[in-house]
């Protein structure tokens, strides 16, 4: 794909994946703090709404008098938890092929911009610690080459880093269970919508012309 200025698409999309990855880490925090006092005493549907209706304001959720601070999100200030962060936008990063599905005039990207979008993240601080994400780049970019359907992004590995590695969340309480089964709502949506947020800052930087009819 042509773009106006490769490197500067390169590390666009790279902030954009990084900074989603911040913000799903970030909302996973606010969901949990829904439990903390009086369980379910704010709408679970608000707060999706809020988050999904722009991925990068999560700190909107505050108007639900939500909050991150250490009574609320206490069980995560751990160094142990902090590492979800890094697991988190490793995992968006491994799923950069799927970008080549978006073609402008030129083609989609190449094998080679993708990888180079795939190393700024990794460069940002991406990390599969303890190998806990099991997609890797190069299997998503076979899968997005053969045509293949590709698995669902789910919080699969979200709760076995918990349950292998963060002792405080993985105890059976309301709270605890409240935000793993949440996980996998949250994570998938929120996956959904960066997906076009990415598109969109495709076509900012691209020289290509994507009519109306591209979709992801």
């Amino acid at each position: 794909m042509e773009f106006i200025n490769e490197q500067n698409a390169v590390n666009g999309l790279a902030d954009a994946i990084v900074k989603g990855g911040v913000c799903l880490f970030n909302a996973v925090k606010y969901i949990y703090s829904i439990a903390e006092e009086s369980f379910y005493s704010v709408d679970i549907k608000d707060a999706l709404k809020i988050v999904l209706n722009n991925i990068y304001d999560t700190d909107s959720l505050t108007a639900l008098g939500l909050r991150l601070d250490n009574d609320s999100c206490r069980e995560m200030t751990g160094e142990e938890y902090n590492r979800v962060l890094p697991l988190i936008v490793y995992s968006l990063a491994v799923r950069i092929p799927v970008l080549k599905n978006i073609k402008g005039d030129s083609g989609p990207m190449t094998d080679d911009q993708l990888y180079k979008v795939y190393q700024a993240v990794l460069a940002k601080g991406a990390e599969n610690y303890d190998d806990t994400v099991t997609e890797s780049f190069m299997e998503i970019k076979y899968l997005v080459r053969k045509g293949k359907k590709l698995p669902p992004y789910n919080a699969d590995w979200f709760k076995t880093y918990i349950y292998t590695h963060v002792s405080s969340l993985s105890r059976i309480t309301n709270k605890n269970m409240f935000l793993l089964g949440f996980a996998d709502v949250l994570f998938a949506m929120f996956y959904s919508c960066l997906e076009e947020e990415l598109f969109e800052k495709i076509k900012e930087f691209s020289a290509d012309d994507f009519g109306e009819a591209v979709e992801i």
